[in-house]
């Protein structure tokens, strides 16, 4: 088999992996994604950090700077390797195979663990939205039955991933539609009660604190490569995957600077601070059944999360299962055309977590430091290809003149932060450090049996010699026209 595109068939003949996923999934996926707590929660509670005021505004634009260099990137390699496994593939095809995995293997770990934490935060939220509208046997309910319910959640997001890309893909379109609608809510209603001169007055700090405050919101744009892991269950992938993925991040900077400007532009920033979160300061200057629903959204906004995340986890592991990294059992598909076995061991993980940890589940936050390693790597792999694999480089239907300034940008910044992040959370560093060294002892005990440096070696000379014989045919070609 080739494996510069891994095959999305199972098992069993008849069943692979079904493309059922169109631009308006491949948008909703990569929104929900993305917009969660950060937005309705570090746009205010950024000021603990970093008292910026108002200008959390720039913070937000310049963040967004580094976000769509990566996401550029990642619409040159979707539209050359549309596989589902995303940037396990990317990685391992184009830079290097144990590079590919290890990384890989620690955004798994991370993600899994968000599922468990987001699980636990939606409850929360959703508790507090109850003590705010004064039904307080609800919100003792959900507090006393906290790990249950969110089991709960877990299975039935894992029951709507199990039933297939088509089910997944409406479910997340309806909860994109719920979001999508409180957000614009909140603009719509919020702008006509702007005043300059709360913006204004209420900026703080100077260049040096909103460079440093860009470095913390950044987080708030992670979660767009969801969507590539699944780039085998997606239409017409070369063209959809990138102009989804391009067309989600430049909104969803759009709505964090609009949803930045009302909150610090309607209320005195002692007021939007004191509120604690966006739903809150909507209360300053909003109609109460209004706020209750921009609540209602914040809740959406965390929850949609769990759906992106346990299809983005499975395809990874299921692409592992592929390559023969991990056993190859976990690659079988269920009757519904999804890798069952990586979906069970994934939401048995997460359920683990939240059984074990549920106290300090906030605490297990590799997630952001992951993301980050992958796409500097990825950025890295969209530098590289057109040198290390110019038969890939070929294929890709999405290229940029400036395609090697855009990937080597987006590398520099995404080390960068990642380089502050590590100084701020040196424990989870750690964490990653000795999942990254258990990553290296299953990839190594397994290399007989995946041996991928030598099948993606063998590929690429194989590539290489095909590209040769074309020349020399083209040149021929060439020759007899002249003559």
């Amino acid at each position: 088999m080739s494996v510069g595109v891994l095959s999305e068939k199972g098992d069993k003949p008849g069943r692979e992996l079904k493309k059922d996923l169109g631009l308006k999934e491949v948008v909703a996926t990569v929104m929900t994604s993305v917009i969660g707590g950060g937005l309705f929660l570090t746009t205010v509670q950024i000021q603990e950090e970093v008292p910026v005021g108002s200008n959390v505004i720039f913070s937000y634009l310049l963040a967004a700077l580094p976000a769509f260099f990566v996401a550029l990137s990642y619409a040159v390699l979707s539209s050359a390797i549309p596989s589902s496994g995303g940037d396990y593939i990317y990685i391992s095809r184009i830079v290097d195979p144990t590079t590919g995995f290890l990384v890989t293997w620690v955004r798994w770990f991370g993600m899994v663990a968000g599922i468990s934490a987001i699980s636990i935060g939606d409850l929360a939220l959703i508790s507090n939205m109850f003590t705010a509208v004064g039904w307080d046997s609800a919100r003792f309910f959900i507090v006393h039955y906290r790990i249950p319910l969110a089991i709960a959640v877990i299975l039935t997001f894992l029951t709507v991933n199990y039933l297939g890309v088509k089910i997944y893909g409406r479910v997340q379109d309806i909860m994109f539609l719920l979001l999508l609608s409180g957000i614009l809510l909140y603009i719509v209603a919020g702008l006509p009660h702007v005043r300059p001169e709360y913006l204004t007055s209420s900026a703080r700090g100077g260049l040096q604190d909103v460079l440093r405050a860009s470095s913390i919101v950044f987080f708030s744009y992670i979660g767009f490569a969801a969507i590539a892991d699944a780039g085998g269950e997606v239409k017409n992938a070369k063209r959809t995957l990138p102009r989804g993925i391009v067309i989600s991040v430049v909104l969803i900077a759009v709505f964090y600077v609009l949803v930045a400007t009302i909150t610090y532009g309607t209320a005195p920033l002692d007021a939007v601070t004191e509120a604690g979160n966006v739903p809150a300061a909507a209360m300053l200057f909003l109609p109460s059944f209004i706020s209750l629903y921009i609540s209602f959204t914040a809740f959406i906004a965390l929850v949609s999360d769990i759906n992106p995340s346990i299809l983005a986890t499975s395809r990874l592991s299921f692409a592992w299962a592929k390559d023969k990294v991990v056993p190859h059992r976990l690659s079988e598909l269920s009757r519904f055309h999804t890798p069952k076995w990586t979906l069970a061991m994934n939401g048995a993980i997460a359920i683990f977590i939240v059984l074990a940890f549920s106290e300090f589940i906030e605490a297990i936050d590799v997630t952001t430091i992951a993301i980050l390693m992958t796409y500097a790597a990825v950025c890295l792999a969209t530098f590289v290809m057109p040198y290390k694999r110019p038969d890939l480089w070929k294929k890709a239907e999405v290229k940029y003149r400036g395609t090697w300034l855009i990937s080597l940008l987006g590398l520099v910044t995404t080390l960068l932060l990642l380089g502050y992040l590590v100084q701020v959370s040196l424990f989870q560093f750690l964490v990653v450090v000795v999942w990254m060294g258990i990553g290296g002892l299953v990839y190594h005990m397994t290399r007989e049996k995946h041996e991928l440096d030598r099948r993606i070696i063998s590929e690429k000379m194989r590539a290489l010699r095909e590209m040769e014989e074309w020349v020399v045919l083209f040149t021929k070609h060439s020759g007899k026209e002249k003559k």
